[in-house]
């Protein structure tokens, strides 16, 4: 049976955490990035041949981090194998990343609302 220490298996479920949701925000972004950049290219006289390479330029940036979520992913599946086959197996260290249940819309007030999602 494999042996962690509780408080370094914890740190390490933090970090997974923080690891999807600055994946999340850097795919955003990225995806900002892109709508930016059509919105800039059109009407700038910009020649269709160079705004295609822009355009995909930025698109293979955001695909090369969703790319990267995705390996993460797989280490997260590691991380619960291993975490199964140890002392800390009924320990529940949390989900990675935010999931449905932590989307929050603005309402119309500006005040905060959890989403209802159905599956």
């Amino acid at each position: 049976m494999l042996q962690f220490d509780r408080n370094k298996a914890a740190a390490v479920a933090r970090e997974t955490q923080h690891s999807f949701m600055s994946f999340d925000a850097a795919y955003l972004q990225a995806l900002q990035l892109a709508t930016s950049v059509i919105e800039a290219k059109n009407g700038s006289n910009l020649p269709e041949g160079d705004g295609q390479r822009l355009m995909q330029t930025v698109h293979d940036s955001a695909g090369k981090l969703l790319a990267g979520r995705a390996v993460m992913v797989e280490a997260t599946a590691l991380l619960r194998r291993f975490q199964s086959a140890s002392n800390q197996a009924e320990t529940d260290f949390g989900c990675p990343g935010n999931g449905p249940w932590d989307l929050v819309a603005q309402g119309a007030a500006g005040e905060k609302t959890k989403l209802a999602i159905a599956y």
